[in-house]
């Protein structure tokens, strides 16, 4: 790397970990804000980021979680008692993103600071960190077999991993701004991506060529997944809407509306007849996919929401929001 280049983004890492450290950690009084009344489909809040809480996964039998924090840690939760089991420091500003391996045996997480980094489950040890984006890292994600991980940026690009050794197996490029998400298709054939531009696009993983574009109506998305049997893609992003389309043809079959601020993350149920969505409305949302209606609108966050998932089983939703906490929401 150029020495002008790799100037620029140490004093960009540096700068924003400056910025985390003089507004992430705020004081307690910072946070007070009017009690809202919690929904009576919560089942328990977890407490233990000092601050926002940006990115949770599930582990694949439900009985873990993950979770990233503009704390810059990475922590390890047992779901049933709440007890953290690892927290994993190395990131030098916040953590952004967190996936769960399929087998269960490693976490990643993405930051700022423009690294990947993929972590052991049983010692909470840094297994890689892998080293190439220029700017902060949006979005990440194993493959189905868990030997792949796919991690976008703010630089343009969309990387992929080795996890056996840490290493880089190839860039794909197209995207002509940011890339805010990318996931995988359940078959481990296709990636999906979006970010600020007006469309999404699908990727095949094998050539790393852009094969399909699809118009989203939206000038920025900040989420997009396949569903579990890969006919559908989920999307939302700064119109507030979640948006179902046809994974073949791209069409638009639902715009479901209901959220009142950009929706920063959605995700389909195990079996596919359901969605969660959060956002900056600082609700959490479950929809019916095959009506396109609203089927329940959670409270309890007192400040933006940013990441969502649901449990293997289907019988929860979990949500991480800037008011620093987790919670668990029963699916109704």
């Amino acid at each position: 790397m150029p020495p002008f280049r790799a100037a620029i983004i140490l004093n960009y890492n540096g700068v924003m970990g400056l910025l985390s450290k003089l507004f992430g950690k705020k004081e307690e009084e910072e946070l007070k804000r009017p009690q809202v009344r919690e929904d009576e489909a919560l089942i328990k809040t977890f407490e233990g980021h000092e601050d926002r809480v940006l990115g949770v996964r599930f582990s694949p039998d439900g009985r873990k979680l993950v979770s990233g924090s503009f704390d810059e840690k990475v922590k390890l939760w047992d779901v049933e008692s709440g007890r953290t089991l690892h927290t994993m420091s190395g990131h030098t500003t916040w953590v952004k993103c967190v996936d769960y391996s399929p087998n269960g045996d490693k976490v990643a997480s993405g930051s700022i600071d423009s690294t990947v980094r993929i972590w052991d489950v049983e010692t909470g040890a840094c297994l890689h960190e892998c080293k190439g984006h220029d700017t902060e890292v949006r979005m990440i994600a194993f493959s189905p077999d868990g030997k792949t991980l796919a991690s976008c940026s703010r630089d343009t690009t969309i990387k992929l991993w080795d996890v056996e050794s840490g290493g880089e197996l190839k860039t794909l490029t197209g995207h002509t701004s940011y890339i805010e998400c990318v996931s995988f298709s359940h078959d481990g054939k296709r990636l999906v991506s979006c970010g600020e531009e007006p469309v999404i696009r699908l990727w095949d993983v094998e050539t790393g060529k852009n094969t399909a574009i699809y118009k989203t109506r939206d000038r920025q998305s900040f989420s997009v997944s396949f569903s579990n049997d890969d006919s559908l893609i989920i999307l939302s992003g700064r119109d507030a809407m979640v948006k179902i389309l046809d994974a073949a043809t791209g069409e638009i079959k639902h715009i479901m509306e209901g959220h009142e601020d950009g929706v920063r993350s959605v995700r389909f149920s195990p079996d596919d007849k359901k969605a969660a969505s959060v956002a900056n409305d600082e609700s959490v949302r479950l929809w019916d996919v095959e009506a396109g209606k609203q089927i329940h609108a959670y409270r309890g966050h007192v400040l933006e929401v940013q990441s969502v998932d649901i449990s293997p089983d289907g019988k929860m939703i979990v949500s991480g929001s800037d008011d620093r906490k987790i919670k668990f929401w029963k699916i109704v």
